[in-house]
């Protein structure tokens, strides 16, 4: 059995028992591969779930080095994702639509650096 099975075994009860005894909903998300076990609240969704994760994504970007050949791509991409997330259910502002477009641009600069290595 693995870490993560045996984390999941420990875990399971005490998530059964809350939705028991407390009516308190809860999710679990298994990535093993990762390692990682996510437990969500029943006030989760999917928007709630994305931007959770988009959140990892973006104290990577903000901690990577702008120096690594990916950066580039990376921190804007998940700007753009962070920008869309908060507008899911609302629309876009002009200036919300320009800053994409910009950062799609550096993106495509980080790209053309890349293809000419």
């Amino acid at each position: 059995m693995s870490s993560i099975d045996s984390i999941l075994e420990r875990v399971r009860p005490v998530l059964e028992d809350l939705e028991s005894k407390h009516r308190i909903s809860t999710k679990v998300g298994v990535d093993r591969d990762a390692g990682i076990i996510r437990i969500y609240g029943e006030d989760s969704d999917y928007i709630k779930r994305a931007s959770s994760g988009l959140t990892e994504m973006l104290e990577l970007a903000y901690t990577t080095a702008e120096h690594h050949p990916y950066w580039a791509v990376l921190y804007h991409a998940v700007e753009i994702s962070k920008i869309a997330l908060e507008k899911w259910n609302s629309d876009l502002t002009a200036d919300q639509i320009s800053e994409m477009s910009w950062r799609c641009d550096e993106i495509k600069m980080g790209l053309d650096k890349l293809s000419s290595k």
